[in-house]
């Protein structure tokens, strides 16, 4: 074996580690050093905004998805930091605006924390409190236990804090969020810039933003999250760049699958155990969904169209299928609908010409196995195996030379 062949064969394998890198981190495992960035130069929400793109963009990372520096979470809408000791979310930020210091559960046992897609768990010893941090347009966080609990929220400096009946009102100069209990009503106190939340068993706090990247519909979201809080919402489904996906379902009892992504159609499986009707919601944001001049949306419920209306408090009161569609742009609209009830249905959100008939075509969607959410990949991946092929190949180049 010649020198020049052990030198090539080391370098490629070390490009191949320093390549793989990026990747390995979005996995959601921690880092070896175990700090963050953020705790070393005391970064603030704008920075940790800025230096998770390029660390995402490094990675080929695209749309919703969390990844991670020691214990930093970098998503495309939401930068956050969780406490190794205790569990609490510090630093947390939208959009690159800070809006809490800490979010902290009295008690809390923190175990470990573990990052799938565009959600980050936050899991006690014993299992019976947790906290869900969503990367999504809407930057839902929900925390539930079974026993009595209580949340306390430290609000980042120049956030606001009102009650509007049941809702807490948290703003910024841009971003308006809202906390509310799924029991209906919990005990609210306000000490200096923290805000305690009291809840009650066996029921979740609710924190939803106004979708940062559709914000002229705010009282349409406002009224969705006042049905939160009555139970009436079933699932919050937010569809992305590259096929990224966040699924938030706040009954625990819905399950949303993908069947289907075209340019023309995304079509959903959706089924529940509670046999009540729900309220379910869309933000499409550059999807897959291609829409040229004189093209529509139409929503299609178990392939029949479903009628859509003006305005969307008729759907907050509806008592059959129905839908309202919000289009801001070619590339981004929010729908929202009313399923009357459950089992199993088929929700398909098409691209039509205004001209085109009734009915769907059969058999889109057919013999595709569902997911529930589309598999992402590792960031970087195809990359890596690229340079394994590469080293395989320059290996049995150089041993044909011998």
């Amino acid at each position: 074996m010649n020198l020049r062949y052990v030198i090539g064969t080391v370098g490629i394998i070390f490009l191949l580690i320093v390549l793989s890198g990026p990747a390995l981190s979005a996995m959601g495992g921690p880092s070896e050093d175990g700090m963050s960035p953020r705790t070393e130069g005391g970064w603030s929400a704008s920075e940790m905004m800025m230096q998770g793109s390029e660390m995402r963009q490094g990675a080929g990372m695209q749309g919703m998805g969390f990844m991670h520096s020691g214990a930093v979470m970098y998503g495309q809408y939401i930068t956050f930091e969780v406490d190794n000791e205790t569990g609490a979310i510090t630093s947390y930020g939208i959009d690159g605006d800070a809006i809490f210091d800490s979010i902290e559960v009295d008690g809390f046992d923190f175990d470990a924390t573990q990052v799938i897609g565009a959600v980050t768990h936050v899991m006690d010893v014993d299992g019976t409190t947790t906290i869900q941090v969503h990367d999504n347009p809407s930057a839902v966080i929900t925390i539930r236990s079974v026993d009595d609990y209580i949340v306390n929220f430290d609000l980042a400096e120049g956030v606001t804090m009102s009650e509007d009946g049941n809702v807490v009102v948290i703003k910024t100069t841009d971003i308006e969020m809202h906390i509310v209990c799924s029991a209906g009503t919990c005990d609210v106190t306000e000490a200096g810039e923290v805000v305690s939340i009291d809840a009650s068993g066996n029921s979740a706090v609710v924190v939803r933003a106004i979708p940062v990247n559709m914000q002229f519909s705010g009282e349409m979201h406002r009224a969705f999250t006042r049905e939160i809080a009555r139970n009436r919402t079933g699932a919050e489904v937010c569809l992305g760049m590259g096929g990224s996906i966040s699924v938030v379902d706040y009954s625990q009892r819905m399950q949303v699958q993908t069947q289907s992504m075209t340019e023309e159609r995304i079509q959903l499986r959706v089924n529940s155990t509670d046999p009540e009707g729900k309220m379910m919601y869309f933000n499409l944001d550059n999807t897959s969904l291609m829409l040229q001049d004189r093209d529509m949306l139409r929503i299609y419920y178990d392939g029949e169209p479903m009628q859509c209306v003006d305005d969307p408090d008729k759907v907050f009161n509806a008592t059959q299928a129905q839908c309202y569609i919000s289009q801001e742009s070619r590339e981004r609209a929010q729908i929202m609908m009313y399923i009357p009830e459950f089992s199993e249905h088929t929700i398909d959100i098409v691209v039509e010409s205004e001209d085109a008939g009734d009915g769907i075509e059969d058999g889109v969607g057919d013999g595709e196995e569902a997911a529930s959410t589309p598999s992402t990949g590792i960031p970087g991946f195809g990359a890596v195996m690229g340079i394994f092929a590469v080293m395989l190949s320059w290996i049995k180049y150089q041993r044909g030379r011998q």
